[in-house]
């Protein structure tokens, strides 16, 4: 609604904390990654926000940073059958748990620099 400064890192914590980035009360996604068109407490409309793929790709940018390297020493240093797939299966499991939070500051992020669609 334009009452709130716009202030990039508190909005940048409230959205990786999933609240909104004007008031830090309500909830920015209501689903696993769907954003609420606007605020329950402060009623900021929130729908004019859309980040779109930009989540996803930071997470695989993560995600894969970290874990890469790590399968590759694995198997350049023998390890055994189980480990590769407890790597892999820890690689799904931070990207899923990543998802919200970094979706959730990609829309803090718009919502600071109000970057409308």
């Amino acid at each position: 609604m334009g009452r709130h400064e716009r202030r990039l890192g508190l909005a940048l914590q409230r959205g990786l904390r999933g609240r909104c980035a004007a008031c830090g009360k309500g909830r920015l996604l209501r689903n696993y990654l769907t954003p609420n068109a606007s605020c329950s407490v402060c009623g900021e409309d929130l729908s004019r926000y859309q980040a779109a793929d930009f989540a996803p790709y930071v997470v695989t940018f993560l995600v894969g940073l970290i874990f890469t390297p790590l399968a590759l020493i694995l198997t350049a240093h023998g390890a055994n059958d189980i480990t590769l797939p407890v790597v892999l299966v820890g690689a799904v499991a931070s990207a899923v748990l990543l998802l919200p939070p970094i979706k959730g500051a990609a829309l803090a992020l718009l919502w600071a620099l109000n970057e409308t669609n």
